[in-house]
């Protein structure tokens, strides 16, 4: 009976935390994959208020929405990284469009929303402000 009771208390002991022996500070193994900096994959939504506008990166491209302006649509150039900020870079025609991505907690001022990034717009020589997300996220989160 005893034996059976050291036995449990030994495998209770090792359900409880890390392996013996283990540090959970110890480096990944080295074929780990490496992240550097924020994640800028996939589909992202930018808002802005004051004045509205609305951005949405998708795979193929990425466009910019206001009211009293027509859409404009670019080909996804692709984000690069500046510093911690992921940046796309495109022209529809004449026009050049340029989404700026910071990661920080963002609020459009208007909702409860959470977003992980403040936004920013050039077009035209014209900068507008607000928040993005990843569009999972913001799905996820009651609408406004």
């Amino acid at each position: 009976m005893r034996h059976a009771l050291l036995i449990t208390a030994a495998l209770m002991l090792a359900a409880c935390g890390a392996p013996m022996g283990s540090s959970e500070d110890a480096p990944p193994p080295a074929d780990a994959p490496v992240t550097v900096g924020p994640d800028y994959s996939g589909d992202f939504d930018a808002i802005g208020t004051e004045p509205f506008w609305a951005v949405k990166v998708r795979a193929d491209r990425f466009s910019l929405t206001r009211p009293d302006h027509p859409e404009v649509t670019t080909a996804n150039p692709g984000v690069r990284a500046d510093g911690e900020q992921g940046v796309w870079d495109g022209t529809a025609g004449e026009q050049r469009l340029v989404l700026r991505l910071t990661p920080g907690e963002c609020s459009d001022g208007m909702s409860d929303r959470r977003y992980g990034y403040a936004a920013e717009v050039w077009i035209d020589g014209e900068t507008l402000q607000g928040c993005a997300a990843k569009t999972a996220a913001l799905a996820a989160q009651p609408k406004p």
